[in-house]
């Protein structure tokens, strides 16, 4: 019986890790468009973008930290003028 407990265990320990990793992939800034946006002004938000995740866990979870920092890096990038 402890075998399979062990095994639901290690199955649950696997499925919560995949699922942190996934959620940390959710808050990525590929997505973002910065098509439109002056290239300089581009460059200033992915420079604060990298300081931001770079500073380490400042809200809880890293996967919040990382939604702060995209969420930061969306309204730099909505108040950079157009090319």
């Amino acid at each position: 019986m402890h075998k399979n407990k062990g095994t639901a265990m290690i199955k649950r320990s696997v499925s919560i890790f995949i699922s942190l990793t996934l959620l940390g992939c959710s808050y990525s800034i590929k997505n973002v468009d910065v098509s439109k946006a002056e290239s300089s002004c581009v460059r200033e938000c992915s420079a604060n973008y990298s300081s931001c995740v770079s500073q380490g866990n400042q809200i809880g979870f890293k996967t919040e930290t990382l939604r702060a920092c995209k969420e930061s890096f969306e309204i730099c990038i909505s108040a950079c003028p157009e090319k």
